[in-house]
């Protein structure tokens, strides 16, 4: 198998396990709409391109990690949206934000670079240690 096809199956797995947590979020969101899940769209936003990293069995490169946090920082903004249009984003903000959406929304970009940075750096040590 080449690299790329190896990339492209990690990523649809990392991207898999963002899409459970969006699920998850969703869900737990419609059962307590009340209730601000703080730290879901980080969560949804850092684990798929921490994920990616941590597979010992493919070879990241840095621009990989990149795509996948890009995309699961859409992904968490996605999933916000739906969370904020089915009604279940009526729970308090946190601190110094004004609407849960606005801090659903902060802690995405908190996580997308939280993710892709330690992601970037670990394929850097990855690559570097297998030369």
């Amino acid at each position: 198998m080449t690299t790329d096809i190896v990339n492209r199956a990690g990523m649809r797995g990392a991207l898999a396990w963002g899409g459970f947590l969006s699920v998850l979020w969703i869900g737990v969101a419609v059962l307590r709409p009340g209730t601000t899940f703080h730290l879901a769209p980080l969560l949804v936003a850092a684990a798929p391109p921490l994920l990616l990293t941590l597979n010992e069995r493919i070879t990241v490169d840095a621009r990989t990690v990149t795509v996948v946090g890009a995309s699961s920082a859409a992904m968490a903004i996605g999933t916000a949206l739906v969370v904020a249009g089915v009604g279940a984003m009526e729970g308090p903000a946190y601190g110094p934000f004004s609407t849960p959406m606005i801090e659903a929304l902060v802690l995405t970009a908190v996580g997308a670079v939280v993710g892709i940075g330690i992601g970037r750096f670990r394929s850097r040590r990855s690559a570097a240690g297998s030369v």
